[in-house]
């Protein structure tokens, strides 16, 4: 597994194995020993987001983001690179367009504190730009490999061996 692979696992695993044990313990205490724990609910929300959008990036990293190939499959291999290159681009401009307004909503509310925790909404707001980023940095890497025809299936199974290894 290459160094990003795992550095993106385990910045998706982290926060979600937070977010399954801290659920479960907030569960427990409430239900079982009616004690809630105020505090779970702002820590929950903040590494939801952070899943997500972590998620994101590793869902396009691997190509594993929903596509429906029923027009392209008609089509012919180079109108199916073109159609797929303006695709990308199309994304790579959407994915920056979101980052762009999620870093402004990051910086307006960045002086509003969590009500329990007090941290500021900066670092929960601050997770949607960096997603989106992230994503089209991997659309705009995948895009790349199709051009050079580094995605064809033969590159892609020497590649998991590798990775393997």
């Amino acid at each position: 597994m290459s160094i990003t692979r795992r550095i993106f696992t385990i910045l998706l695993g982290l926060p979600l194995a937070y977010l399954v044990l801290a659920t479960s313990y907030s569960v427990f205490m409430r239900y079982w020993m009616e004690s809630p724990i105020l505090w779970m609910e702002e820590t929950s929300g903040l590494a939801m987001i952070w899943v997500v959008m972590v998620g994101a990036m590793c869902a396009e990293r691997d190509r594993e983001n929903l596509s429906i190939a029923f027009l392209t499959d008609l089509m012919g291999e180079k109108t199916r690179m073109i159609c797929s290159i303006f695709v990308s681009l199309i994304s790579i401009g959407l994915l920056l367009y979101i980052a762009y307004l999620g870093h402004s909503l990051a910086e307006r509310v960045a002086f509003k504190l969590t009500g329990v925790l007090k941290i500021s909404w900066y670092w929960i707001d601050i997770a949607v730009p960096v997603g989106m980023i992230g994503s089209a940095i991997f659309v705009a890497i995948n895009m790349v490999k199709k051009i050079r025809g580094l995605d064809h299936p033969e590159h892609q199974d020497h590649n998991k061996e590798g990775e393997a290894a």
